[in-house]
Order: C-alpha cells, then structure tokens, then sequence
C-alpha cells in the first residue's frame, strides 16, 4: 500500500498518474493499492466478441496480416472474414456547480450502487462531448447546465474507456434524481461523503473542480 496523504496537491495530479504507471489504483484520495498487471487488464479488454458480428460464425483470436495484435477473427474466412476491432468507450462526466456547491449523485445502479458521484456516462452518437455532459447532467440529476459554459478539468486514459469530465455552473438551483440516482444532493466542500465516493476519479475530478470553481468549505443543501 502506497499513501500520499503528507503530498501537497500541486503536486498529487502528477504523483497519481505515476502511481496509475506503476500498476495502483487509489482507495482513498491519499493511498493506493496495486492493482493486476496492464497486460492482464488490456487482455481482459481487448478479448472481443465470441462469435462473428456480421455472419454469427464464431470467432478466433489471431493477429491479421498487416496488424501486430490480436483481433476476434471470423472463422468463415471464406464467405465472410470479418474483423472486430476493439476501440475504448468515451465516458463524459460533469461536475455541476452551483454558487459554492457540486451537486452529487448517488447512484442507483451498478456498479457501485449506492455510492456518489457526479452524472456521467457514454457519449452517443451525434453530440459533442459537452452535450454528452449536459444530457448526462439532466438525465442522472435532473439538472441543467449549458454546454457552452462547460470547462474540461479531466481526462483519464483507462484501460477499455477515455473519461472526459467537465466542470460546469448550472442554470438554475433545481435539480432531482433521475432513474439511475437514489438520491441528489448540493454538498459544500466540506460536506463531501469522501469515504462514499464510488470511483477513484470522482475524487480526483473533484479536487480539481474545488481549484477550477472556488469551491469553499460549507454544508450541504
């Protein structure tokens, strides 16, 4: 276990993605445990479909002519030959402020039920990213926020996913909880449910909003 809770924080955005290289993943906003090896994690990942998208044939990993890794290949290579090609997902997330609150989600679905965390989700086809953000925003917290005003405070490059998560100020002080939130919440800083956080990069993503918002100590609404 690897702890970083005496580390300033200019410094902690950096030591996070050496500790990420080295193979740990953060329990608490200042420790670490480490996690399997990125082969087994990328293997995992890249494993692809069972059986053919195109003709239903099953498929068989092999590296391609002309590709240096291995893809789910067709076995009807006669009729059909099809290859699937893995690609990360594109996560959007949005930290919604209002006056000196983030608005916090607990979530009703897995995984992680009934933690917190800000709205996010995958991006669809047909928007920007922070479209992605605003509609994830209206659908998990029933909160507007306009995607024009939306600042990008993170990205994180994990294995299978790209997060994008933006900072935005809502539009109103409405908000309600949507079908994938048990509950919806205006935290002030120090109100935060720190040990209740149901990922790794909501903390870390919050810690940036607080620099990015001024976000100041105070209770929740």
């Amino acid at each position: 276990m690897l702890s970083l809770r005496n580390v300033p924080l200019v410094y902690l955005s950096t030591l996070v993605h050496f500790a990420a290289a080295a193979g740990f993943l953060t329990i608490s906003r200042h420790t670490f445990v480490r996690l399997p090896s990125r082969s087994s994690l990328v293997a995992s990942a890249t494993a692809g479909p069972k059986f053919c998208e195109q003709c239903g044939s099953p498929t068989v990993l092999r590296v391609p002519e002309g590709d240096e890794r291995e893809r789910a290949c067709c076995t009807d290579s006669e009729n059909c030959g099809h290859i699937a090609y893995q690609n990360p997902k594109v996560v959007v997330a949005c930290v919604p402020t209002w006056k000196d609150r983030i608005l916090l989600c607990k979530r009703a679905i897995p995984p992680c039920e009934g933690l917190w965390g800000y709205p996010q989700g995958f991006l669809e086809l047909g928007e920007t990213s922070r479209e992605g953000a605003a509609r994830e925003t209206m659908e998990e917290a029933g909160a507007l926020v306009d995607p024009r005003n939306a600042t990008l405070i993170a990205v994180y490059n994990l294995p299978g996913q790209l997060q994008m998560v933006y900072a935005a100020p809502m539009t109103t002080g409405d908000y309600v909880a949507g079908l994938e939130s048990l509950e919806v919440g205006l935290f002030g800083w120090d109100q935060i449910p720190w040990d209740e956080l149901a990922f790794p990069t909501v903390g870390w993503a919050l810690e940036y909003a607080r620099d990015f918002a001024g976000i100041a100590a105070g209770g929740n609404v």
